[in-house]
């Protein structure tokens, strides 16, 4: 006949007690992890980057060829655009889910490689409530991009994911989007304005506006 058990013993039977409410705790905290990872609850605003004008500031667009599967292995973005406008001047536009890839560091995807040396928030005078991000590098390259989301303009990138940590665990993720225009202050103008390049920038950021909204659940 067994003895009574050892102190060991009841240390297990007295842990093992509090399973199922640890699991209950485990299983109500990954709700949002399982919703927003795998289910993937989205609002659809309706825009897509597509009707931004092939035709922007006088300039003719032209496709770049880049690959649906490096956009969304860089950005986690699905709907995207790549046009090249004149000589030196690209155009890149994403929309994601998954804001963090599009505001972190986003000249590590469409311009790796150029090295900038400086970065500065600055404002056109023509239009201040834009806050444009302006990096400067070597060889006077010059890449300019701007963040959109919820209707707003994104300045601070830190501040933005504070903002939205907490409501982006219970509410449908609205997608983030992406303008970038990676160019050369080398033979151009740059006016009180800008150079070219903050002026396509803008220009596709009132193409891609222009479409309106319908958001859809």
């Amino acid at each position: 006949m067994r003895g009574p058990g050892t102190a060991a013993d009841k240390d297990v039977m007295i842990a093992t007690r509090h399973l199922p409410a640890l699991a209950a705790l485990l299983a109500l905290a990954g709700i949002p992890t399982v919703l927003h990872s795998y289910l993937g609850p989205t609002l659809d605003d309706g825009r897509r980057t597509a009707a931004v004008s092939w035709r922007l500031n006088g300039l003719e667009g032209r496709t770049s060829g880049r690959s649906d599967s490096w956009v969304l292995d860089t950005y986690g973005a699905t709907d995207f655009i790549e046009r090249q406008y004149g000589r030196d001047l690209t155009l890149f536009v994403a929309r994601s889910f998954d804001a963090k890839q599009l505001y972190h560091h986003p000249e590590h995807g469409v311009a790796r490689g150029d090295g900038y040396e400086r970065a500065a928030i600055v404002r056109i005078p023509s239009r201040p409530e834009v806050p444009i991000f302006e990096l400067t590098g070597p060889q006077e390259r010059l890449s300019v991009y701007a963040l959109l989301f919820e209707g707003e303009f994104v300045s601070d990138p830190i501040r933005f994911q504070l903002r939205h940590a907490l409501t982006s665990l219970v509410r449908r993720r609205e997608a983030m989007t992406l303008f970038f225009v990676r160019g050369r202050m080398g033979g151009q103008t740059r006016s009180t304005d800008g150079s070219p390049a903050h002026a396509l920038l803008l220009a596709a950021i009132d193409s891609f506006r222009a479409q309106g909204s319908t958001s859809q659940q």
